[in-house]
């Protein structure tokens, strides 16, 4: 690819990103890709075939497939937690807040901010 494709390219998935209608989807898509993705780079790791991994776990092959496949959407905790405990793995979780917090969310951040004065923002 050519460098002025590229920042053609570039350019048309900024104007995409900024519908965000469209944004949300393709975040949607990209997490569901990236679990997928995760689990079966770590199965592999671990040196599992499908089968055995869901041996491991009381599952069946074609589940774990299921939840390596970037279309599948319905992962549940429980489930997770047993697929990266068999592999040797650990599981996180993360969450932070988004560009549209609630404002109820904001207000009471400004408020603790305020009480706690400047001396605890310079720590």
């Amino acid at each position: 690819m050519t460098r002025r494709a590229a920042s053609t390219s570039k350019g048309w998935v900024d104007k995409k990103l900024a519908d965000p209608q469209f944004r949300q989807g393709f975040e949607e898509e990209t997490q569901k890709l990236a679990i997928g993705e995760q689990l079966s780079r770590l199965r592999q790791d671990a040196g599992l075939t499908q089968a055995q991994l869901a041996t491991r776990i009381g599952s069946t092959a074609s589940a774990i497939s299921r939840y390596e496949n970037a279309e599948y959407d319905r992962y549940e905790l429980r489930t997770l937690q047993k697929i990266v405990g068999a592999c040797g793995g650990h599981l996180d979780i993360s969450m932070s807040p988004g560009p549209n917090t609630h404002r109820a969310a904001q207000t009471r951040r400004q408020q603790n901010e305020e009480l706690e004065g400047p001396a605890s923002r310079r720590m």
